[in-house]
């Protein structure tokens, strides 16, 4: 059976009122009232766990889990800044100078966004679970709760990667009299491989599944996820073993045209190990719920399209990628101001400009479409997720262009990581130049910590715009490498309004 996870679902089933990690405003909670449907008589059909298995997936299509994924992975690290008007950019300078408070919004967002996805997903996987056998098709069961089960441990991971030391939820909490107390980032990441462990098994491959749920969670980014997950943990022999899986399954390979990987034609193609997709709805175009991506509004270059220009890439990225000889990446990454101009000036205002004679004319005339282009601070634009004007929804907050999350070049610089850090140097730099090989660049021969720096550097060229880089950096213990970043600021402030629920279950992390 089809289960299209296009259309955002409004389901919530059960949030109980003292529910602590999740007590936020109603445009959080975002509920639909059940009448007399509770979650007790709710689960009764299989379409019934799919509609709230829909609702666990619709957080990844919230406009602000989407600005998380870069603002705080691309714009904290050397690769971005975090640009757009002045205020924009001002209001950010506290979290790129890490001097981020327990009051801010941002960080307020990341914590409650997250724990909204695991209660939904935990719902599912609770009303799911007390159903009968006979209700679902064959397999069906099990695989919607093993969907489930991956995103809870994609939220957690979320979670943990910014925060350090959270509150792990394995159940949903129906009372105010439970309470939870952090874990410990070592119980965090344990929490996520077993949810994966006991996932991966019931997923299917991503050949099984038919056109139109392309995009599902597959048994390939369940073990690709493992494999980073584990690697996070320092689990390197384990994050080899789930990344050679992922290689061995025949189900993915390297797009020969790396930039044909960003285009939409190239969307759930052979690389893609896991995407979030996206359509152009006429029907839902709200920021809090639609099905567009809200991302390439943000990320579009500034008044001379409808885009904000946030998320510029900076010059030191570009300078890397001329260091290594990248040409063809750095292509594919980085929008120059003078492409932007090409793209954006209608094609009859640079014939007009060809064709005349008075050149101060038509420099004055050019100029002034130029200058539509607006607080422009380092020269660049994310070309990964540019949408050109013939392919741009005119509802501006619903381009149809999906986020990448895993793609199989990923998967390699894993591989080729662990087997780095587990003394299998061969199959490390094997996996490091096919990928490298696909950009057109030479083989790495280096060993040793050589290896290990050039696998880091690979990840950064690679990886550019899909918002890993300030998480490598803290994992690696590299991100000293940053103005203003300190050990003592590695993890992000708990918000002090869930502290302030808790009877002291929580407290605020070191630094703040």
């Amino acid at each position: 059976m089809k289960i299209k996870i296009k259309s955002i679902s409004r389901l919530l089933l059960v949030v109980s009122a003292g529910l602590v990690l999740t007590n936020c405003s109603d445009d959080f909670l975002d509920q639909d009232k059940l009448g007399e449907e509770t979650s007790d008589v709710y689960f009764n059909s299989q379409e019934k766990a799919i509609a709230s298995l829909t609702a666990a997936y619709s957080d990844l299509k919230d406009y602000r889990f989407g600005w998380f994924f870069w603002a705080f992975g691309e714009t904290l690290s050397d690769n971005a800044v975090y640009s757009g008007s002045d205020g924009d950019n001002a209001g950010f300078e506290p979290l790129k100078t890490f001097n981020g408070t327990a009051d801010a919004f941002q960080v307020r967002y990341k914590w409650q966004l997250c724990y909204r996805g695991i209660n939904k997903s935990s719902q599912t996987i609770e009303g799911t679970e007390q159903m009968d056998d006979e209700l679902f098709d064959t397999g069906m069961k099990a695989r919607i709760i093993a969907e489930a089960r991956v995103l809870r441990a994609f939220y957690h991971f979320e979670l943990v990667r910014a925060f350090g030391r959270i509150p792990v939820l394995d159940h949903v909490i129906r009372t105010a009299d439970e309470k939870i107390s952090q874990s410990e980032i070592d119980e965090v990441y344990a929490f996520i491989i077993k949810e994966l462990e006991a996932a991966e098994p019931n997923l299917p491959v991503k050949s099984a599944y038919s056109t139109s749920d392309l995009g599902r969670i597959t048994k390939g980014f369940a073990q690709g996820f493992l494999a980073k997950a584990n690697l996070y943990a320092e689990n390197f022999e384990e994050a080899k073993s789930w990344a050679k899986k992922v290689m061995d399954s025949n189900e993915y390979e390297l797009d020969p045209d790396y930039a044909h990987v960003f285009s939409f034609d190239g969307e759930n193609g052979i690389e893609s190990v896991f995407e979030i997709d996206f359509i152009n709805s006429d029907t839902e175009t709200s920021a809090f719920r639609n099905n567009g991506n809200f991302q390439t509004l943000f990320q579009l270059p500034r008044n001379i399209t409808y885009g904000y220009g946030i998320n510029q890439p900076t010059q030191d990225l570009a300078d890397a990628f001329d260091a290594a000889g990248d040409v063809v990446r750095k292509a594919a990454t980085l929008l120059t101001t003078d492409e932007v101009y090409e793209k954006e000036i209608p094609q009859g205002v640079w014939d007009w400009y060809n064709d005349q004679t008075d050149m101060n004319v038509a420099n004055d005339s050019l100029d002034q479409w130029k200058a539509k282009l607006t607080f422009n601070r380092t020269g660049y634009y994310q070309e990964k997720i540019y949408v050109a004007p013939e392919n741009r929804s005119a509802a501006i907050r619903n381009n149809a262009n999906n986020t990448r999350i895993m793609r199989y070049a990923e998967v390699l610089l894993m591989y080729a990581e662990a087997c780095a850090k587990t003394s299998d140097e061969g199959s490390a730099r094997t996996a490091l130049n096919e990928v490298r090989n696909r950009a057109g660049l030479g083989d790495i021969t280096a060993s040793g910590s050589a290896l290990v720096d050039a696998i880091y550097s690979e990840r950064r060229l690679e990886l550019a715009g899909e918002n890993d880089r300030y998480h490598d950096l803290v994992r690696t213990n590299r991100a000293n490498i940053l103005p203003y970043w300190t050990e003592a600021k590695k993890y992000w402030p708990v918000p002090q309004a869930e502290i302030d629920k808790t009877t002291g279950e929580i407290d605020q992390n070191p630094g703040y």
